[in-house]
């Protein structure tokens, strides 16, 4: 029997959260996009406390998880931990679906987990992570993006031989216009995003998915464009 292939694109939770709490959150843009992608919703490496917007929406689903760990964990410690969680996912996904050939096109990230598909890109595009399918496009919505992630960037660029990390793989930045990260996920595009590849979408939210039906909508409809562009460029 011929397998069916599908284009899946990974997606990563924020901090305090889990696929499966993703999964309900992205409802409305799965639901738009379910003819034209699979999605794998992965959970981090570590369990953590519940974060900001999970509770009480999504009391009493614990475990929760987060990418990063605090205090005393280098991000290279924690990316190597993302790396091995989400080989260990896409292993597990391939063995559930023997019927379907996926082609792993493309990442959605929100909140911590748009900072873990960040570095991840970047890390994809030195060479760094040949374990994992390489991501053509990505979504990036509501990024939070440290100082410590800033200056990891810059000196693993630095080691690399280049002024400073520029990440060149298209993709969709997704901004709520009162979301508290506003100011760094800007600073991120603007510093590490090579701007002919980068699209800023401006929503009217604080630090959750858009939820307007017409923001949806436009968020549905770059990503379709985005996925055709890397499509014909691949």
């Amino acid at each position: 029997m011929s397998k069916k292939h599908r284009k899946v694109i990974l997606c990563f939770h924020g901090t305090g959260s889990k696929g499966a709490i993703f999964r309900v959150q992205m409802a409305r843009i799965c639901s738009l996009l379910g003819s034209e992608f699979d999605f794998l919703f992965l959970d981090g490496p570590l369990e953590c406390a519940a974060g900001p917007g999970v509770l009480p929406l999504f009391a009493n689903q614990e475990p929760y998880y987060c990418w990063f760990a605090g205090s005393g964990t280098t991000i290279d410690d924690s990316m190597a931990k993302i790396i091995a969680s989400m080989e260990e996912s896409i292993d597990q996904w391939k063995t559930a679906n023997p019927d379907i050939e996926a082609e792993f096109v493309g990442g959605i990230g929100f909140s911590e987990g748009a900072l873990a598909l960040s570095l991840l890109l970047w890390m994809q595009q030195q060479g760094l992570a040949p374990s994992l399918p390489r991501l053509s496009f990505a979504v990036l919505s509501c990024c939070f993006f440290p100082a410590e992630a800033s200056k990891w960037l810059a000196e693993r660029a630095n080691a690399q031989g280049e002024p400073q990390a520029c990440i060149n793989v298209p993709t969709i930045h997704v901004h709520g216009n009162r979301d508290f990260c506003l100011g760094r996920a800007r600073r991120l595009v603007r510093n590490n995003y090579k701007s002919d590849y980068a699209t800023v979408l401006m929503t009217e939210a604080a630090h959750h998915l858009p939820t307007k039906k017409n923001e949806v909508a436009d968020v549905v409809d770059h990503i379709l464009r985005l996925s055709k562009a890397t499509a014909c460029r691949g």
